[in-house]
């Protein structure tokens, strides 16, 4: 088995408890991964395992599988391995994904509705946003999976091959978190902090969402404010 570092390993279970204590992964759902190096050419991923709370995960809770998805040590990963095994596969640039179950964004996948409302001038910034005044809707094909605000892939049986690919299709596309129909949210990033801030930044997006529902009409940006927003990245 190749040697992990102590550091990775500290790393992935900081993440995890941020995660839980951030509400995003009620009970046993969710899962985290982080690639780690092994040699010059080649890498392994760190997968919570299968069954285990991210607020309680210890050391012994990682599993360790090469890029094939062939499990290293005695740890039964978690079971959506296939999922970020193809995320890293099509977007090399990514090396942490943290997939979520928080009940806000969650809302939004089991109403097969994608988060691109233009009303936070840093969620539009940061995850561009549907054209002012369009039909939202969810993408049909794979053509249609650019950047557009925090798309929603079709549903696919959990842990399936079919929704490994569905997923990792949309970050093929430039996408950096994806919802999935009826099941969650999962992002990717260079590091796990980024993938977790993506996802705290996201959150906090679905919670203001309905916040504002609730109070009443929800405002939002028109297409030259959005345009004016999206031009301050340069």
């Amino acid at each position: 088995m190749p040697k992990i570092s102590k550091k990775a390993a500290q790393e992935i279970l900081y993440w995890a408890k941020r995660a839980y204590g951030a509400k995003m992964v009620p009970g046993t759902s969710g899962n985290i991964s982080l690639l780690c190096p092994v040699t010059k050419t080649d890498s392994a991923m760190l997968l919570s395992a299968s069954g285990v709370c991210l607020g309680d995960m210890e050391a012994r809770d990682i599993a360790v599988l090469n890029s094939e998805g062939k499990v290293l040590n005695n740890v039964k990963p978690s079971s959506e391995k296939l999922m970020h095994l193809e995320i890293y596969k099509k977007r090399p640039d990514i090396k942490a994904i943290i997939h979520i179950h928080c009940p806000y964004a969650t809302s939004f996948a089991v109403c097969h509705k994608e988060m691109n409302e233009p009303i936070l001038p840093e969620f539009i910034y940061n995850f561009g946003t549907a054209q002012a005044g369009a039909a939202i809707d969810n993408a049909t094909n794979i053509d249609n999976k650019a950047l557009r605000g925090i798309p929603s892939a079709k549903y696919a049986l959990p842990s399936s091959i079919e929704l490994a690919q569905e997923v990792s299709e949309y970050f093929k596309a430039g996408n950096n978190a994806v919802l999935m129909e009826n099941h969650g949210l999962v992002a990717g990033a260079p590091t796990l902090k980024a993938a977790f801030y993506i996802l705290e930044s996201i959150q906090a997006y679905a919670k203001t969402y309905f916040a504002a529902k609730f109070l009443g009409e929800i405002h939002t940006l028109n297409e030259e404010e959005v345009l004016k927003i999206k031009n301050l990245k340069g």
